[in-house]
């Protein structure tokens, strides 16, 4: 009894969906224009499973962009060559190791995971092919094909409709320096024991945090929790980063703020089962607000680094 209950939630829950998108993304934008907080909701509640592929899509920008550019990822893998193409061998076996899509030695997943990053390497020469990488490519690979992975990476490295991912990924990392400035004065702001305790143990915010901002979050969460941040993400951009880890923090906040540096570091890179609860941890996210305090640290960040004139 309680399956069919669940079942037939669930087949309400797909219809609102699918009345949403319309066939293959016709009515999207027109629905996301008149009922934004509605679009919002059901978002934070998570995108289903079976829609989570065009869904990505068409709120990143990629479908846009794959449809502006017949033909040109096909002409990237086969056509062109990378001086990547030796790193991205190299790192292809420890990108989800554990996951059975890429587990076989030159299987299909390993596959599909080169030709993407291949193909980005020599689209974007500047950026080029860069480790975290990986773990957003083999995020998006299992949900759709390469071409649409492909026009996703672009999307996001492009800031096609939130700010660009490029900065964390260029040379000296400029973006994840500026990210991590600015969370570790929101914990401080926000759990100021914590921020004092982390302080005398000579913790500092790159040693835990570069890794959330780099592959959001998609390293070494579980994928039930990281799928849950990524249609968060991709919808509202990079603050759910920055919420998220406060949530963590505070969520484990009365352990961490008892245990000595090696100890923390382990902590904070290996989280309790029960943290890792997205119906639990999300919701402690979403009631951050960080939009404008995030916008001060950033002028905060320019002009302590004399990048404002």
């Amino acid at each position: 009894m309680e399956k069919k209950r669940m079942d037939e939630r669930e087949e309400r829950r797909l219809r609102k969906w699918r009345e949403m998108i319309g066939v293959g993304g016709s009515d999207w934008k027109r629905y996301v224009r008149r009922k934004p907080n509605i679009v919002k909701r059901r978002i934070r509640k998570g995108i289903p499973d079976r829609m989570r592929s065009i869904v990505w899509q068409l709120i990143s920008g990629s479908r846009d962009l794959l449809l502006m550019n017949p033909g040109v990822y096909e002409q990237l893998v086969i056509y062109e060559t990378s001086a990547s193409e030796l790193d991205i061998i190299r790192d292809i076996s420890r990108t989800f190791p554990s996951h059975v899509f890429y587990q076989q030695r030159h299987g299909p997943g390993q596959r599909s995971l080169y030709n993407v990053l291949k193909a980005y390497s020599v689209y974007d020469r500047k950026v080029g092919y860069v480790q975290g990488m990986g773990f957003l490519v083999g995020l998006f690979l299992l949900y759709m094909c390469e071409e649409d992975a492909f026009w996703l990476l672009v999307a996001l490295m492009k800031g096609a409709v939130h700010a660009p991912m490029e900065g964390l990924y260029l040379e000296g990392m400029p973006l994840v320096q500026q990210y991590v400035f600015q969370f570790d004065h929101m914990m401080r702001e926000y759990l100021p024991k914590l921020g004092e305790h982390f302080t005398q143990e000579m913790i500092n915010p790159s040693m835990y945090g570069s890794q959330w901002f780099i592959t959001v979050f998609s390293y070494s969460f579980p994928f039930h929790l990281v799928l849950r941040i990524w249609d968060v993400f991709l919808y509202e951009g990079v603050k759910i980063v920055f919420k998220m880890g406060l949530a963590l923090l505070k969520y484990c906040h009365d352990d961490l703020v008892r245990l000595p540096f090696e100890k923390l570091i382990h902590a904070l890179r290996n989280f309790p089962d029960d943290a890792m609860n997205p119906d639990k941890l999300l919701p402690m996210a979403y009631s951050f607000q960080v939009s404008k305090r995030l916008e001060e640290l950033k002028h905060e960040y320019e002009k302590k680094n004399g990048k404002l004139a």
